[in-house]
């Protein structure tokens, strides 16, 4: 088996993990408050077999190098967040670099066994089709969103859902009005949610009705 089908095996086995805890479906009621309605976009994390092309892109931890990896991968991470590497480090984007006028990233490797899907603020573990990235001035970080038809819209890819999110992540594009969903796996999403994925969602206020078990594993 190739390593390309084992990390993709291994991304659906996390997400099936995550969607294990408070599974049951809550109807909607009147008194949910409303927050508004949302852009939506995704994003995941990036994993290097998905990405061809010459190893002529640094990595550096510091001052040290740690691995050469193509630019379309590089760039991947930059805009993912996180990425694994054909090793098997997580690696966190900090910053942009220049090595002899070729691009580069400055990153930090994580653990791995910890954060098996990335890191997110507050060094909180990203769990799929459970966390969301927001503005800090819309949400703190640690709130609790209910969004019920994404909530139904998951289920029709195939997975228990009960609308409940976590706002576990932030962004340097993710401001006003907009969420950023995410998805874990890039081939999962394209392949059940792509095509279905609203550009925009209405968001409910998730203090009351949504477990704490969503927001620390």
């Amino acid at each position: 088996m190739s390593k390309k089908w084992i990390y993709l095996l291994g991304s659906l086995s996390f997400v099936m993990v995550g969607m294990t805890g408070c599974t049951r479906q809550v109807k909607q009621s009147k008194h949910d408050k409303a927050l508004g309605t949302y852009r939506l976009s995704v994003y995941w994390l990036a994993h290097e077999n998905w990405y061809k092309g010459r190893r002529r892109a640094p990595l550096y931890q510091k001052r040290r190098r740690i691995a050469w990896v193509s630019e379309r991968f590089a760039r991947a991470i930059r805009m993912q967040g996180s990425g694994r590497l054909r090793n098997g480090w997580i690696v966190q984007y900090k910053s942009r670099c220049r090595y002899k006028r070729r691009f580069c990233l400055r990153v930090k490797v994580i653990n791995a066994k910890r954060y098996p899907m990335g890191i997110g603020a507050g060094r909180v573990a990203l769990q799929p089709f459970r966390s969301v990235a927001a503005d800090r001035r819309q949400f703190p970080h640690g709130t609790y969103l209910y969004i019920p038809a994404l909530g139904r819209l998951i289920r029709k890819g195939g997975w228990a859902h009960n609308g409940c999110f976590a706002v576990h992540d932030r962004g340097g594009k993710i401001r006003g009005r907009r969420l950023d969903l995410f998805t874990g796996n890039r081939v999962l999403f394209k392949r059940h949610l792509q095509k279905r994925l609203p550009k925009r969602i209405k968001v409910y206020a998730g203090d009351t009705r949504c477990s704490t078990k969503i927001a620390r594993r």
